[in-house]
């Protein structure tokens, strides 16, 4: 399965159910990837400002990979969750989360 997942930093995903971390419906994206034991894993962060780890079978279950990269974010190295933190109140991640738009009736 994790073959088939081609996820980086900047990906963006949408939750598909409601966790504790995220809402379903809501917008989220890779901050971090790594490798726990021989498994690869994804940090995403929602735009609620909620963050996690997911195992290949968590986004699986949870996520639906949009396919999208935001370059913005792309770059961004992980360090510390008060500095993801603080960077997300700062706005280092609201490219990732552009207001969605609405149509509009004339």
């Amino acid at each position: 399965m994790s073959e088939s997942l081609n996820l980086a930093v900047g990906s963006r995903v949408i939750a598909q159910r409601t966790t504790g971390v995220c809402d379903a419906g809501e917008r989220g994206v890779c901050y971090e990837t790594y490798t726990l034991g021989n498994r690869p894993g994804w940090s995403f962060l929602f735009e609620s400002g909620r963050y996690d780890g997911f195992s290949p079978d968590d986004v699986a279950l949870i996520l639906e990979v949009t396919g999208e990269v935001c370059r913005e974010v792309a770059d961004y190295e992980f360090q510390s969750v008060v500095r993801l933190m603080a960077d997300f109140r700062r706005g280092r991640f609201a490219p990732a989360f552009p207001p969605e738009r609405r149509a509009t009736v004339h």
